[in-house]
């Protein structure tokens, strides 16, 4: 009998096909037929290994893609996380500061992360903005007043182009006021 060499293909996990050769012995009641039918048992089997090898990768893949969505889904919890625990800090401190009396446009200077220091802070600026209140405030009735009737006041620009005579005339008509006391 004679010997023809037949290759056999091994199943792997990437793409690439490792074929071996082994040596059989051929027999001789097989004929045309029967070596054709082998030949294409081998091709179907290659086929089939190639595809199965596609199908993991895609499995592979899929995996990796649902990971990240895993982690797409933690990075979104982490942000609800730290965005509620913002909020409950602002809502304490809103809450401290009204309790406290410090004035709404205060309330950003409340910068503690716990009721006690923020309790500590408002104390301190509700003193500090009370010593200011003590002050004593300018007296609207006093001083000039923006919309006052009374004679129109000249400026320096005003007193170049006129004579001595509408000069004296305006001073005594009290339309020197500002220029004279250096406003104008």
């Amino acid at each position: 009998m004679s010997e023809s060499t037949v290759e056999t293909t091994e199943p792997t996990t990437d793409a690439v096909d490792t074929t071996t050769t082994t040596t059989e012995p051929e027999t001789p009641e097989l004929g045309d037929a029967g070596k054709k039918a082998i030949a294409a048992e081998r091709a179907a089997k290659r086929a089939a290994e190639k595809r199965a090898a596609e199908l993991e990768a895609r499995v592979k893949e899929f995996e990796d893609a649902s990971k990240s969505e895993a982690e797409k889904a933690a990075a979104r919890a982490e942000a609800a996380e730290k965005a509620l625990a913002e909020m409950t800090e602002r809502a304490l401190r809103l809450q401290v500061a009204t309790e406290m009396g410090v004035p709404a446009d205060l309330h950003e200077f409340l910068t503690g992360h716990d009721e006690e220091s923020l309790r500590v802070q408002a104390e301190k600026l509700k003193a500090a903005t009370a010593a200011q209140r003590n002050n004593p405030r300018p007296d609207p009735t006093q001083g000039a007043k923006p919309n006052a009737t009374g004679p129109v006041q000249l400026t320096r620009a005003d007193l170049v182009s006129m004579t001595p005579d509408q000069i004296n005339t305006a001073l005594t008509e009290g339309r020197l006021t500002d220029v004279l006391a250096g406003r104008a």
